[in-house]
């Protein structure tokens, strides 16, 4: 299988949020409307109690093993910042579940029609008008409508007008979101979950399960001369998180999609570069996420079947 490569797009209006806390690319509303109307299922993953302290795990790892290059991520251009990383994460799983085996094909997944399921669909389009979402609702909007192909014939290019058009139910690009969801709703997620502590991410995360962190929690815009990004500010942001280590320096790896913004990170172990758009913090600096924001698992994608693989295991029969 192969993935096209695309260049990675720095929003041309990029300010440092720590300076300008009503930039447009924040999208996470406020006050996380609706989350206790949500119930995710428990997170519990069999003997991760002794299978899973003291690990890591690096998606990317995977990702450069299946590909032969880091995979490319969609820059956010508006206040879709949900629906951006939950996309992104969707790919990252894809090739995880291709790696363990699944009979299943890679598609880039379109950020806006998951922005519009979790707005129009879950939300009851109440932030019509505005911008922004809600983790659980776009967790609940996957399991329920699905992930649309942004490969699919007619499907049309990412923008963040497009987003913001689809997100308020209006019509752009020649449909509206609900034209796809007879395309979509086969591929959805079959479990997610709230992670209330870090023995419960590290379990998540080593087990493939990528997590999303939906919080108020901002940061330095590039490392500290250890190696690791600072808390530091206020972003009402969306964020997914690909790696973590629990050892003795433990970190956790969370990806921003604001483009090649947060400078080019080296292992601590492998001095392998990090991906671009990767934030490395300490446990300590997202421990506030837990409990004022939502940290969700993602578990069990219905993917999109490798139809050549079935034919020719029709074919042997």
């Amino acid at each position: 299988m192969s993935v096209k490569p695309r260049p990675d797009i720095r929003p041309n209006d990029w300010k440092d949020p720590n300076k300008n806390k009503g930039h447009k690319l924040f999208g996470l509303a406020d006050d996380f409307i609706g989350v206790d109307e949500l119930a995710g299922a428990e997170f519990f993953i069999a003997g991760q109690e002794a299978g899973t302290r003291g690990g890591t795990f690096r998606a990317w790892d995977i990702h450069r093993k299946l590909i032969g290059e880091d995979l490319f991520t969609e820059a956010q251009e508006t206040g879709d910042c949900v629906a951006v990383s939950a996309a992104d994460m969707l790919e990252a799983m894809q090739l995880i579940e291709i790696a363990s085996g699944e009979n299943e094909e890679f598609h880039p997944v379109f950020a806006p029609y998951l922005y519009a399921a979790g707005r129009v669909a879950v939300g009851k389009n109440r932030l019509r008008g505005g911008a922004g979402s809600i983790g659980s609702w776009q967790a609940k909007a996957v399991a329920e409508y699905g992930m649309l192909r942004a490969d699919m014939d007619g499907v049309p290019a990412y923008s963040g007008g497009l987003a913001d058009k689809w997100g308020d139910d209006k019509s752009a690009g020649g449909s509206k979101w609900k034209d796809w969801v007879d395309y979509a709703d086969d591929h959805t997620i079959r479990k997610w979950s709230y992670i209330k502590n870090w023995d419960q991410l590290v379990a998540a995360i080593t087990n493939g399960h990528l997590c999303t962190m939906a919080s108020n929690l901002g940061f330095n815009m590039t490392a500290s001369s250890d190696g690791f990004h600072r808390q530091r500010g206020s972003w009402a942001h969306q964020m997914s998180i690909w790696g973590i280590c629990d050892g003795r320096k433990p970190w956790v790896a969370i990806h921003n999609n604001w483009g090649d913004v947060h400078g080019r990170l080296r292992d601590l172990e492998t001095d392998e570069l990090w991906p671009v758009g990767m934030i490395r913090a300490r446990p300590d600096d997202i421990r506030k996420a837990f409990k004022d924001g939502e940290v969700i698992a993602w578990s069990g994608i219905n993917g999109f079947i490798d139809r050549r693989k079935e034919w020719l295991k029709w074919s042997l029969a």
